[in-house]
């Protein structure tokens, strides 16, 4: 049961989903097959049908092929999930095509994926590398456009194609004992046929690498040892909304700068009992600058706190002590 309001507008609706489900699964020596399929009979969304199959194969021991396929189909909840633009002056929009929920279509995507993991010895120590590819169409989808204008928030259906294109890479390695390494690269490409043309979807990085090292001592007869934890991120160029129509000084540039974020922690296990810890984030100290367009303002036109592709906060430190009773 939903009961939302905006300005005099109400948007009130009860989902009822009944389905069923149905699943097999193969098993052989090499190779799992599990397929499913289930129909949704939505009051709102209309009768849903969702099959999907995934498939494991040991190609050797040590080398494991995964593909997957399926359906999926969502309904929307355009302010929940778009509360981080409402602290702006923007107005809110919804360009309806008869739906019945807020006046729009489910989100309705077919999703693509395959999977290689590989075991193997680096400097005659254990290491893990697995690839993923995944690909997404919408066949429909509520776009929410913030190219529009700068004044408004335009929610409506897609007309056209949409898709996204993941490739992450990840190695998993322990070149000592007690000290484990991942490292990580992810590309993602995500695109719509927004009113206006196809464009990139704010707020998403391109590229985003991530460095992560863990080290803890051997115990000693009381249980205690030490832990020290490292994550570095790496966060690629973003697309940023359009706000040209803007007075100079109260735009953004076509894309975000890359930066890098650490994050670090060091613990002490005294014994079962007893925790201490002390650590940082956002240790490089990145900050965007003038995250608040117009902040001198907020009841203007051009006032928008929405705009936030980065820390807003420097370099945080802090320490803690856990116990357990």
């Amino acid at each position: 049961q939903y009961d939302e309001d905006y300005l005099t507008q109400n948007y009130k609706r009860t989902e009822t989903v009944p389905g069923v489900f149905f699943e097999y699964t193969l098993t052989g020596l090499k190779y799992t097959l599990v397929a499913g399929a289930r129909t949704d009979f939505h009051n709102l969304a209309g009768t849903q049908f969702t099959p999907r199959v995934n498939f494991k194969y040991d190609l050797t021991p040590k080398t494991i092929v995964r593909l997957s396929a399926g359906r999926g189909f969502r309904t929307a909840n355009v302010f929940a999930e778009s509360q981080q633009y409402f602290a702006s002056s923007r107005q809110i929009e919804i360009l309806g095509n008869g739906g019945k929920i807020y006046d729009l279509k489910p989100e309705i995507a077919w999703n693509y994926g395959a999977s290689i993991q590989q075991e193997f010895k680096l400097f005659n120590r254990k290491a893990t590398l697995v690839a993923d590819f995944f690909r997404t169409d919408f066949q429909d989808q509520v776009l929410a456009d913030l190219d529009l204008s700068p004044q408004k928030l335009v929610f409506y259906n897609l007309e056209g194609k949409s898709f996204a294109n993941s490739l992450q890479t990840q190695l998993d390695f322990t070149p000592a004992k007690n000290l484990e390494l991942r490292l990580a690269y992810k590309y993602y490409d995500v695109q719509a046929d927004f009113i206006g043309g196809k464009r990139e979807i704010p707020f998403m990085a391109k590229n985003r690498g991530f460095f992560n090292a863990s080290y803890s001592t051997d115990k000693n007869n009381k249980g205690a040892f030490w832990n020290f934890d490292s994550t570095l991120q790496l966060i690629g160029q973003q697309k940023l909304p359009n706000l040209n129509s803007n007075p100079e000084n109260y735009r953004l540039p076509e894309y975000s700068k890359s930066y890098a974020t650490l994050n670090a922690q060091i613990s002490r296990t005294f014994n079962k009992n007893i925790r201490a810890y002390v650590g940082g984030e956002n240790l490089t100290g990145y900050m965007q600058n003038n995250p608040i367009i117009d902040a001198e303002n907020p009841f203007r036109n051009y006032f928008d706190a929405g705009m936030v592709y980065a820390p807003i906060m420097g370099a945080n430190v802090y320490l803690g002590l856990d116990f357990t009773f």
